[in-house]
């Protein structure tokens, strides 16, 4: 289901809050900006996550959600990668 990074990290993103297509492509370094739309659609067709046509964002489904353990793991290694310490592992 979850395959590229970019689908991991637009996961991560939408893990945060629901955000709007300009929110993520912010975050997402521009080189990577057509495989974000691609990530987007591919995650959607697995219904992870979806687009609100009237709040005019993309966030996590309820399926999309179960995944959210798996997501703050991913984060606080991120985080002890970036600060250096490792003791917490």
């Amino acid at each position: 289901m979850v395959t590229q990074p970019i689908q991991w990290q637009l996961l991560l993103l939408l893990a945060e809050q629901a955000q709007t297509p300009g929110q993520l492509l912010r975050q997402i370094p521009l080189h990577h900006h057509g495989r974000c739309w691609l990530g987007l659609l591919q995650l959607q067709r697995h219904q992870l996550v979806m687009f609100h046509m009237k709040q005019w964002r993309w966030s996590l489904t309820a399926a999309g959600e179960t995944l959210r353990p798996i997501l703050s793991a991913i984060q606080t290694c991120s985080q002890i990668q970036e600060g250096g310490n490792t003791d917490d592992t």
